[in-house]
């Protein structure tokens, strides 16, 4: 069985940098992929949004956590529906 995942407030400084590496690397991976199939708005979204967590992750104070868990579910979900469109197309091809 799965543990429960930790919360931005529960994790180290270190861990909290990775998830949000992570999840910008997502961005700016599906960003790269949406550019490629000439899916603008979705590469601009996706760009300024790993912009934006890369920029807080650098300065992550404890007043800032509940905006960088917005900006990683937002990040999250935004990489998600992307993958999950991208799928839904190439089963119809």
């Amino acid at each position: 069985m799965q543990e429960p995942g930790k919360t931005l407030d529960e994790m180290t400084l270190r861990e909290r940098s990775d998830i949000m590496s992570l999840v910008a690397e997502a961005l700016e991976e599906t960003a790269g992929q949406a550019r490629e199939i000439g899916d603008i708005k979705y590469a601009a979204n996706s760009t300024c949004l790993a912009k934006t967590i890369r920029g807080l992750a650098s300065d992550l104070s404890p007043l800032e956590l509940k905006a960088a868990t917005i900006l990683l579910e937002q990040g999250i979900s935004l990489v998600a529906s992307f993958e999950d469109r991208a799928r839904s197309e190439s089963s119809l091809h």
